[in-house]
């Protein structure tokens, strides 16, 4: 291993088999334009910590917004999670929650839409 890849893998950024423990993907599609994002939720750092009456953890809470890159409109969304960090709820205005596939199958058609414009 090189000097290269053991600097690169000290800093986080060699993590094999695409591993991501901390990180929770989401899908966007806007509503305006079409635009498909996705989005990386820290769950170890980005999360709002929720307490019960007797002073506990009951919970954690998100508010993030996403922005699109053809027309910036702010998607609001919003999750809940448990007390171990698993997701209860998400809602988001301004677009809707697509799959890992449905992200990838827009992008390539938008990538092959472009590459056709190209050789135009």
């Amino acid at each position: 291993m090189g000097i290269w890849e053991r600097l690169k893998s000290a800093l986080g950024g060699g993590s094999s088999g695409g591993s991501d423990r901390d990180g929770l993907y989401l899908y966007v599609r806007c509503g305006r334009c079409g635009d498909v994002v996705r989005v990386r939720v820290n769950l170890a750092n980005e999360l709002q910590q929720d307490f019960s009456d007797s002073g506990g953890i009951s919970g954690y809470a998100l508010r993030k917004v996403v922005i699109d890159a053809t027309c910036f409109r702010p998607m609001p969304v919003d999750m809940t999670f448990d007390a171990g960090r698993r997701e209860l709820s998400r809602e988001i205005e301004g677009g809707e929650f697509v799959d890992q596939e449905a992200y990838e199958a827009i992008r390539a058609a938008r990538s092959d839409a472009d590459e056709g414009r190209a050789g135009s």
